[in-house]
């Protein structure tokens, strides 16, 4: 994904650079107006009942050596009539008072102190009632304000150029656009929270109700704007456009309440509908989440996504909110709750960090790398000047020389945490790789090539794509490394995001995953050319047998001297028929004519009267056999029936096979057993035989069970477990040998 051309046609560093430049004015406009006076250069403190104590004095200020910290005020004539302070709280915010009475109380209370400030002369009633007229200063030094002053306007500031870097990439981009809006109304909200925070002691009560109005509505823009965001990011949810229209219609309507003050809302006027709006987001949480349970890519960038506002928005509420709603004092002050709103702004930008929120690729971390290592040399440079009085050169080259040993370092420092390493590490997979490959048929050559790929790279997902990819390649500005399907697979693999969505690829990992698919090729190659030397080989031998070992025992059955002579004959030319099919590795055998042509030869070897309980359960039909095993399995049969007739003394033999559910063949066989034999080798059983159908079962990737039953008589009992081949098409299929 690219990013998209300013609607103004301007490149997107320059309208962020342009816009900072713009915000730091609105930053200088609002000190300005904080130095503004009058400015009594006193620190005040509620004291209740008795006023407000005086907790510092600015020998700067009109008040030096006049008033000191440890004095009340208790009231300021206005026109010669005493306005009182007592249980009058400055620090507090009229919008915390629950109705629109007390609301308006307050302005009123406030508006007259301000006026009695405007006066040229202010009379202090002081103690215990004790005048102090003196002149306010016009304007206060910029050193008087406070540290809340400046935090603010960084949390306004941060919010915005975050939200701004994302929006000027992508201008077009709806969520891009309501991210932008939000920040600007935390910008705006912070920078009138400022002119408020600093008031040494009143405002004038149209200025306060203007900037409280602004307020409230700049605070509803910016989480209105994160609803809506949330309703359609990452896919619009249904019935979206409802939704929105209910919601800024809810929100037009208690803005036109609370501006009009038509009726009080139960528990608080004001902060109630902002209490609403965390269930509400937590509820379009839970939609989205769902609506992504079958997209992984969606739900990694929601996770960081959701948790930055609901952990910023509900921290929040827990600490200021919700307590000034049950009246009772909240755990921080006003400056400490915007800066835990401001989080949600730094969590995003982790969020893009880490799973490329809004689909912002390598640029964007480029772009902030140019914009804030720009800003850092002009900030120091401005900071040496005006705090050590250096001329403008060797300022400039100080900042230069703090910035590359100091804030770069910190920045790569940075970089390499929160980004993760484009490194890849692929020497510890390849040895496994190879050997697996080489030995492995031609239908597991996908499937490990794709485990290796998910081992090296560690995508955020893999998928298989219809495109043809003859080498490797980037897409989507390092988003994706798409790479060719080995093996019989058609088209290619892309794989999303490396390192679990952490990082984009980039030209080292293009370089790198062409290198494997070489070896991969090329081990490809080599194991196809030894299968073709050994196939034809095999099929050399198979010549070999059939034409003259093969000839010479159809002479011996010809000549045989009796019927004994010519049946072991015959049995020879069988096994050697079932040698030469077992070197054919594309024949197949039907695993109901083994049974049928082993129950012909066990009928020949057992005595007429010999009791046989044969039972077979399953449909047999359809399931066919390797060379492998068919003759492993023939075998272990025939060695369980030498074992029986040579170890016992039968009169009976049960045989059962069954097809269970999980494809496995079960095969049991039970004979009469003589005790004498028993000694306490493995399974308590004799015999080379037996050793031999174990290793044959093993490999199968089958269990075998040898055990004795002890009564009257002894029985021997065989129990294997054999899981079937995957089953070839039926053109391919071919009886067993006779």
């Amino acid at each position: 994904m690219t990013s998209e051309p300013s609607r103004w046609g301007v490149a997107p560093l320059q309208t962020l650079l342009a816009v900072s430049l713009f915000l730091f004015m609105a930053i200088a406009l609002s000190a300005w107006l904080a130095l503004r006076g009058p400015w009594l250069g006193v620190q005040f403190t509620p004291s209740g009942m008795n006023g407000l104590q005086v907790t510092g004095v600015d020998q700067r200020g009109p008040l030096a050596s006049r008033l000191y910290p440890g004095d009340y005020v208790r009231a300021l004539l206005l026109q010669n009539t005493p306005i009182s302070v007592d249980n009058y709280d400055h620090h507090l915010q009229p919008h915390a008072e629950p109705t629109f009475d007390a609301y308006n109380a307050y302005l009123d209370k406030e508006g007259q102190l301000a006026d009695a400030l405007d006066a040229p002369f202010v009379t202090l009633i002081i103690n215990d009632g004790e005048e102090l007229t003196f002149k306010p200063a016009p304007r206060r030094p910029i050193s008087s304000l406070p540290l809340t002053f400046w935090l603010l306007h960084s949390y306004g500031l941060i919010a915005l150029l975050i939200a701004l870097s994302v929006w000027v990439f992508l201008p077009r981009n709806w969520p891009a656009r309501l991210l932008a809006i939000s920040g600007a109304g935390m910008f705006l909200a912070t920078w009138q929270h400022s002119l408020w925070e600093v008031r040494e002691l009143a405002l004038s009560r149209w200025q306060f109700d203007t900037l409280m109005r602004v307020n409230h509505i700049r605070v509803h823009l910016l989480l209105l704007a994160f609803l809506i965001l949330l309703i359609i990011y990452p896919k619009p949810l249904k019935h979206s456009q409802k939704l929105i229209f209910f919601l800024v219609f809810a929100v037009v309507l208690q803005q036109t309440n609370e501006n009009l003050q038509i009726f009080d809302l139960p528990l608080h006027s004001y902060y109630l509908p902002l209490l609403l709006y965390y269930p509400l987001g937590t509820a379009l949480v839970f939609l989205q989440w769902r609506g992504a349970r079958n997209n992984p890519t969606d739900r990694a960038a929601l996770r960081w996504f959701f948790l930055s506002i609901l952990i910023a928005m509900g921290a929040g509420l827990v600490v200021y909110f919700l307590p000034v709603v049950l009246k009772t004092p909240p755990i921080a002050n006003p400056s400490t709750m915007v800066g835990l709103v401001v989080t949600l702004y730094l969590g995003f930008a982790l969020g893009i960090l880490r799973y490329r929120l809004f689909h912002l690729e390598r640029w964007w971390f480029t772009a902030w790398a140019w914009f804030l290592g720009g800003l850092t040399v002009v900030l120091v440079d401005i900071l040496v000047v005006t705090s050590f009085g250096l001329s403008h050169a060797h300022a400039l080259a100080f900042s230069v020389i703090a910035v590359g040993w100091i804030y770069f370092p910190v920045r790569q420092w940075l970089w390499r945490r929160l980004a993760a390493s484009s490194e890849v590490n692929m020497e510890r997979h390849i040895p496994a790789f190879v050997e697996a490959l080489y030995t492995s048929p031609d239908d597991r050559t996908s499937p490990l090539w794709q485990d290796l790929l998910r081992q090296v790279f560690q995508p955020l997902s893999l998928d298989r794509i219809d495109d043809t990819i003859e080498q490797a390649r980037l897409a989507g500005n390092g988003a994706r490394l798409l790479v060719p399907a080995l093996g019989d697979a058609s088209g290619g693999i892309s794989l999303l995001y490396g390192q679990g969505g952490r990082r984009l690829y980039c030209t080292r990992d293009k370089e790198i995953a062409q290198a494997l698919i070489s070896t991969a090729v090329r081990i490809n190659n080599v194991r196809r050319a030894r299968e073709a030397g050994a196939n034809q080989e095999r099929q050399r031998i198979m010549r070999d047998l059939h034409d003259d070992v093969g000839g010479r025992l159809l002479t011996l059955i010809h000549k045989a001297p009796n019927e004994r002579n010519e049946r072991l004959a015959r049995s020879a030319l069988s096994a050697l028929r079932e040698a030469i099919y077992a070197l054919d590795h594309k024949r197949r055998y039907g695993l109901q004519e083994l049974f049928e042509d082993w129950h012909g030869d066990l009928r020949e070897r057992l005595a007429p009267e010999f009791d046989l309980s044969w039972s077979i359960s399953g449909d047999l039909d359809d399931i066919y056999l390797s060379p492998r095993h068919y003759i492993n399995l023939r075998r272990v049969l025939d060695e369980a029936i030498t074992n029986a007739l040579k170890h016992g003394a039968p009169t009976q033999l049960t045989f059962q096979a069954e097809l269970n559910q999980r494809g496995e063949l079960l095969l049991i066989l039970r004979n009469e057993f003589d005790s004498s034999h028993f000694t306490q080798g493995q399974d308590g059983l004799p015999g080379r035989g037996l050793s031999n159908m174990r290793t044959r079962i093993l490999e199968l990737n089958g269990e075998l069970s040898l055990y004795c039953l002890t009564g009257a008589p002894y029985e021997f009992c065989m129990e294997a477990r054999i899981p079937l081949p995957q089953q070839s098409t039926a053109d391919e299929h071919s009886v067993a040998p006779g």
